[in-house]
């Protein structure tokens, strides 16, 4: 369930048709914030001003899954060599690697008929990774910060945890340990991994 105010959920319950935008927030990994909205103009929530004038964001369907996976969403920016990230362009910002783990939240924002800001839902947050940048396109792959959960745990892995043996279908453990120990376990396949 995604928290609302109060005149939000009202909004979202009576309206049938509704002004929107999406808000983006990058965070860099040293902290710096820059706020860009897909709107007209720019919109000032929650404290920040989101520029519509900045970069062209346009954004993909996020994919959530109900089963463990990485949930990701893809983001398309359009810039020029005038749209700085900080000090530099942001092409070159993110061949530098300014893009390397940061992150990226996308809100939907809703106005009422006069164009007043009633609230913003997060949808989606992740960390960002560039799948290509070149030319006037940059395209931004952004994978959940739960993205760890996916993975399963490393087959064929042996850490050693001391010298063990084996008598009579009973284990025999030290605590000793040795440089020249290999722990293996029986692996029912034609070839051993020592």
């Amino acid at each position: 369930m995604k928290a609302v105010t109060d005149a939000l959920a009202t909004y979202l319950n009576t309206e049938k048709e509704m002004n929107v935008c999406d808000l983006y927030t990058l965070t860099l990994y040293d902290g710096s914030a820059y706020y860009y909205t897909d709107a007209d103009k720019d919109i000032t929530y929650n404290g920040h001003t989101y520029l519509h004038n900045a970069l062209l964001l346009k954004r993909e369907q996020t994919k959530i899954n109900n089963v463990i996976s990485v949930d990701s969403m893809t983001v398309s920016i359009y810039a020029t060599v005038d749209d700085k990230l900080g000090d530099k362009p942001i092409f070159l910002a993110a061949h530098d690697g300014a893009l390397d783990r940061a992150t990226l939240a996308l809100s939907r924002c809703f106005f009422d008929a006069n164009g007043n800001t009633i609230g913003a839902v997060d949808l989606f947050s992740g960390i960002t990774e560039v799948k290509s940048c070149g030319g006037l396109l940059m395209k931004l792959t952004v994978k959940s910060k739960v993205q760890g959960l996916s993975q399963e745990f490393p087959r064929r892995r042996f850490y050693p945890q001391g010298t063990y043996s084996t008598s009579g279908g009973k284990v025999s453990s030290s605590t000793e340990e040795d440089s020249a120990s290999v722990i293996a376990p029986y692996v029912p396949l034609k070839e051993v991994l020592l």
